[in-house]
Order: structure tokens, then C-alpha cells, then sequence
């Protein structure tokens, strides 16, 4: 793009203007790039006046008198641009001059969001990027006199001629300034303020995962788990009339929380949480743990300061409206239930803990409508208490089985009374032999 390009305000005003009524059609502008593409404008259109005058944000043809406004009228089925002039649209078309009060449509910055630039052309150059189309592969252009006079017409670039109109007269030139949209490179949203009676709040809970805990062992033991879970966040700001979509956009909440966002898409900010679940379990025992997330999706219209900023460096700012969707985590726990016996899966008659994993809080007020976020620690690792299982051959359901008496000490004088009877007879035999 030439270094000389002048950059065209549309934020001057422009002679009475006149909101144009919302049955007035439109059709978006097209730009032609590098390589005869053309596409469409987010920034331009052509608005059919019907008779209201000049339109809010008519893009000027000069600097120096903002009353003069880009028009197009069609000629035999095909669309030509020109100049307003007192009410009038003036387009040249082969070699005559043409006049339109009734039929014809004006170039309009949507919303004043177009930056648009003058671009020095000759014939010995390609038409700049981004030219500006009014139709039929021709392209709006503007000639100076040597006098300081400006006048409007077209480039048709496989003829390499501008056509514009001196007087009453169509002349054809070899130089010009090709008008030219310049696009942003970024955005910047700031002064967010949310229209809270609007807001639609609504909480969700939704299961993420299921994880085991068992104890095979012999002896009560505290049993740990690995746990990684992802809850996807979503934001968006709206497709908002004259931006473009795709753009690198900083975002600055309420809360004064910077986030770089794809402006005009949904964003998708998934987020992995690693989790550490504990319970302490007896010999033979196992829990399932449950981990739930709320989630809540938050709608509401707002009002901001939306910054479009060029590859120059130049900045240029307007308040806009959209509506902000925000879908995003607000608890997460898990739930143990109760525990069982790993070899009959029979459930014990306790109630299930529930530990707290990750919480925010968020306090939303009518004046500033700042949201604050704060994450609580994690509460103390769940512990489970509960009976050991029964042993083998056991009947009862308690810990631990009643122990058999003991036989020893019983037995002890019987077998001395046997040993002394045996002596005995074993004495009496040897006196007889």
C-alpha cells in the first residue's frame, strides 16, 4: 500500500444526517484483493437512501468537503459510481454523464466502524489490495486537478483508465487514488458493562468422571487415586456489525481480567483440573467416588468500548452492543458412596461423604456489574470409616469374631494322674519278675 496514503475521517459530520429507516435495503460492499478476488466488506455497504437524504457515516469522497458523498447508480445493468451532489447521484457511463435523483445508493461505514485510506494508482500498477468495488469488476476512484479539484468516477483495471466527470464531461485519466479499506489487525473490548435485569442465569450439573478406591490388603489403609478431568469453558462477545470475525481480540471483564480471545468466534477454553481422591478403607473394602461439576451458562446483553487497532498503529474506538455468553465452572466435587465388601459387593448402611474439590463464588452488582472469582482450597481428604469385613467361617457381621475359650489349663492334672498311674504299674511289674 502506498506510503502516501491519506487516511479519510468518518467521524466528521456530513452534512444533515439522516438515520435511514431499517426497511431501507442494503447490500454489503465488495473488496477487491490481490489476484482479481473479490469479497465481501464487513465494514461498507450500499444503502438505498429512498428519498431520506444523506445516510449516518456516508463515507465522503474528500477530506476537504464532507457534504460530497460516494454514490452508485445502475446503468443498463450495470452499476457505475459517482458523486452526491445537492441530492443528486452524477456517474460517468461510456462517454456520457448521468444524473439520478430517484434511483441510486450510497456507500455507508457500518455502525462508523471503516478505516479507509486514499491509495496513489497509475496505470503501471496493480489496483491496491482491498479496493473498493461499487460493481462489475470496476473500482472507486477520484482524480485531482492541478487546481485542487476533485472528482469522482471508476478504474476499470483491465482497461487501466479512470473514468470520471469533469463539468458535463467524462474525461479518462492515467492516475488516481483507488479508495481502499484498511482491516484491523486487532481488537480491544474495554468498559464492559453487562445489563444485568437481561441476564439469564442458568446452573447445570453434569457427571465427569467415576473413580474406584479399594483396599485388598489385611489391615485398614488409606487409599489414593490419580484423577485428571477437563471442563471446557466456553466465551463469546457476539459477531458485532462491522467487525471482523477471526481477529486476535483483548478482552477486559468487569473484574478488570485481561483474556485474548478469536474475536466474533466461540472460544473454547478447556481446562484440565488433576485431582487427588483419598478414602480411608478397611481390609477388603472398596468406594466409588463420583466427581460432579456444576457449570454455569451465563447470557446478557452489554455495552462496551470496542478498539480496532491498525497495522500503523492507528486506533480507532466506538462504543458497540452485543450479547456475551459465558459458560464456565463453578464447583467441583466428589462424592464417595457407601462403602462394600470387595467379595460380596454388600453395602454397608453408611451415607455417602462428599468432598468439595474447587469453588467460585460470584458476586454480580447492579451499578458496576463486576464479577469476582475466588477459588477455595480443597477441603481435608475424604476418610471413610468403616467396619472390617468378617472373617472366613464367621457368622457374624461384627469386626471382629468372638474368640474360642481356651483347653490348656484343663488338661494340665489329668496327664500327671495318668503318669503316676502308668509308674505304678510298671513298679509292681518288676517286683514280681
Amino acid at each position: 500500500m502506498c506510503s502516501t496514503a491519506v487516511t479519510i475521517s468518518l467521524l466528521v459530520a456530513i452534512g444533515v444526517l439522516v438515520t435511514i429507516p431499517e426497511a431501507a435495503s442494503s447490500e454489503q460492499a465488495k473488496l477487491r484483493q490481490e489476484g482479481g478476488v473479490f469479497v465481501t466488506s464487513s465494514t461498507l455497504k450500499w444503502v438505498d437512501v429512498k428519498g431520506h437524504g444523506i445516510p449516518q457515516h456516508a463515507v465522503p469522497i474528500s477530506e476537504e468537503d464532507s457534504t460530497i458523498v460516494w454514490c452508485r447508480s445502475k446503468q443498463h445493468g450495470t452499476y457505475v459510481s459517482g458523486s452526491l451532489i445537492n441530492g443528486a447521484c452524477v456517474v460517468p457511463f461510456l462517454n456520457s454523464v448521468y444524473i439520478t435523483t430517484k434511483k441510486f445508493e450510497v456507500l455507508v461505514s457500518v455502525n462508523g466502524s471503516a478505516r479507509l485510506l486514499r491509495v496513489k494508482w497509475d496505470k503501471y500498477r496493480a489496483p491496491p489490495p482491498n479496493s473498493i468495488s461499487p460493481g462489475h469488476h470496476i473500482l472507486l476512484a477520484m482524480h485531482t486537478t492541478e487546481d485542487g479539484e476533485f472528482h469522482a468516477g471508476f478504474l476499470k483495471p483491465r482497461e487501466r483508465r479512470v473514468h470520471i466527470v469533469v463539468g458535463d464531461k467524462v474525461v479518462k485519466e492515467d492516475t488516481a487514488m483507488i479508495l481502499v479499506e484498511d482491516e484491523p489487525l486487532r481488537y480491544e473490548l474495554r468498559d464492559i458493562v453487562l445489563d444485568v435485569p437481561r441476564t439469564e442465569i442458568s446452573p447445570d450439573e453434569t457427571e465427569l468422571t467415576v473413580v474406584t478406591l479399594v483396599n485388598p490388603g489385611s489391615s485398614q489403609q488409606r487409599i489414593e487415586e490419580q484423577a485428571t478431568v477437563t471442563v471446557r469453558h466456553l466465551v463469546y462477545w457476539g459477531r458485532v456489525k462491522g467487525t471482523l470475525a477471526g481477529r486476535s481480540a483483548l478482552v477486559v471483564n468487569p473484574d478488570g481480567e485481561q483474556r485474548y480471545l478469536v474475536w466474533g468466534d466461540q472460544n473454547e477454553l478447556d481446562r484440565a483440573h488433576h485431582l487427588t481422591l483419598q478414602a480411608d478403607l478397611p481390609p477388603g473394602t472398596g468406594t466409588n467416588a463420583r466427581v460432579l461439576a456444576t457449570i454455569r451458562k451465563t447470557e446478557a446483553p452489554y455495552t462496551g468500548q470496542l478498539t480496532a487497532v491498525y497495522a500503523d498503529g492507528s486506533r480507532l474506538a466506538r462504543t458497540i452492543q452485543g450479547l456475551h455468553m459465558d459458560q464456565r465452572l463453578i464447583e467441583l466435587k466428589a462424592i464417595y458412596s457407601p462403602p462394600y465388601y470387595l467379595h460380596n459387593k454388600t453395602t454397608l448402611d453408611m451415607p455417602p461423604v462428599t468432598q468439595v474439590l474447587y469453588k467460585s463464588t460470584t458476586t454480580t452488582t447492579t451499578t458496576t456489574t463486576t464479577t469476582t472469582t475466588t477459588t477455595s482450597p480443597a477441603p481435608a481428604q475424604a476418610s471413610i470409616a468403616v467396619p472390617e469385613a468378617p472373617k472366613r467361617g464367621s457368622l457374624s457381621t461384627d469386626s471382629e469374631p468372638s474368640s474360642a475359650p481356651s483347653l490348656h489349663g484343663a488338661f494340665q492334672p489329668l496327664m500327671l494322674f495318668l503318669i503316676l498311674i502308668l509308674l505304678n504299674t510298671f513298679r509292681k511289674t518288676v517286683d514280681r519278675i
